[in-house]
């Protein structure tokens, strides 16, 4: 009948009203990749207040301006250990002259504020730990700690922090190049490589994360590109060159740097179309590099099995961590090419290696 007909066909339109709602539903639950990671790693995310005082005029104590600088960073050990970059807490107040003893105050991801002192720095590589010193009442959330050693151009990446006093701010972007030198963008005293990536990162996202899709740390957001012509260009620390040194400030609180007893030197090419090649120019006997058999003379063409055109090649590549075996790809002056496993060791004493 009619009626029938119209029950029935009104039957249909909402099982396909349905239909369709559950895979909208379910399209929207499948494409939350960047919302996962996010939820993953947000909890481990803090904010990060510093006392600030400059010397005044009062002799032997701090009469000049007080102030607050602030900045983001991220959980990694469940006694209160966060890492962020070192620009952030590098004016903190230092009362009586004893590092670190400015206060800190971190605001963590729900709200809660607890008090903190700088535990140590690296200035050279950007990297810090600050130490809480009263612990909550509920257990730390730690961060998940990913490699960036296979990050590739083109992966989805997400920034966390607080930028511009903006708490619990999530960006997302791509990785733009693995490997941009500091020399490209106005950092020469940097050795290491940075990720850059169009995620935006304002002042206050430095010592925040960069996280994967996986929700794991590969990265501390640092910097970015400024400019009224310039946008989406930021960068950040990778994560396998920050834990080197992360490793040795929480048990060391100082950083020694790789000791491989090589002088080296850029050579100009002296014909068009040549490249430039780095020179041997000095071994320091008993070292590490004269015990594997590098000569003056020598010219290195490779380092860590990557290609070598200037002295940065080899700052840049050579770590914060001894102890790690590094192959030389070397031309003797005789022509003959050959590899060399020279072993980093901490510098002797009276050496010191920036």
């Amino acid at each position: 009948s009619a009626v029938a007909a119209a029950v029935a066909s009104a039957v249909a339109a909402a099982h396909d009203e349905q239909a369709s709602n559950c895979i909208s539903e379910s399209a929207t639950r499948q494409f939350q990749f960047l919302a996962d990671a996010a939820d993953k790693a947000s909890p481990s995310v803090v904010n990060l207040k510093v006392d600030v005082q400059q010397r005044g005029a009062v002799i032997g104590g701090f009469g000049g301006t007080r102030g607050a600088a602030t900045g983001s960073g991220f959980i990694i050990s469940e006694d209160g250990l966060i890492v962020t970059n070192a620009h952030v807490v590098a004016h903190s107040a230092q009362m009586g002259g004893r590092f670190g003893q400015g206060a800190v105050t971190v605001t963590m991801w729900d709200g809660t504020k607890l008090p903190a002192s700088v535990h140590s720095m690296d200035q050279q590589s950007d990297v810090a730990l600050v130490k809480l010193t009263k612990m909550p009442a509920k257990p730390l959330p730690v961060a998940s700690i990913g490699s960036s050693a296979l990050l590739r151009p083109g992966e989805w990446v997400v920034a966390l922090g607080s930028p511009l006093h903006l708490m619990n701010t999530v960006t997302a972007g791509i990785v733009s190049s693995v490997a941009r030198q500091g020399s490209e963008i106005g950092m020469t005293d940097k050795r290491h490589e940075f990720i850059q990536t169009d995620a935006a990162i304002n002042g206050g996202n430095s010592g925040g994360p960069l996280i994967n899709l996986d929700g794991e740390v590969i990265g501390i957001n640092t910097a970015k590109l400024a400019g009224q012509q310039v946008s989406g260009i930021s960068f950040a620390i990778p994560m396998d060159t920050a834990w080197q040194v992360i490793k040795q400030l929480r048990t060391n609180r100082t950083v020694v740097r790789p000791y491989l007893g090589i002088k080296f030197s850029t050579a100009l090419p002296t014909r068009r179309g040549d490249s430039s090649e780095v020179r041997v120019v000095g071994v320091s006997p008993g070292s590490p590099a004269e015990g594997a058999g590098v000569k003056i003379g020598d010219t290195i063409l490779q380092f860590d099995n990557k290609p070598v055109s200037s002295n940065r090649d080899i700052l840049e590549r050579i770590g914060y961590s001894y102890g790690r075996t590094i192959t030389i790809r070397l031309r003797r002056e005789s022509g003959e090419v050959m590899d060399l496993n020279v072993e980093t060791t901490a510098p002797p004493r009276n050496v010191r290696v920036d």
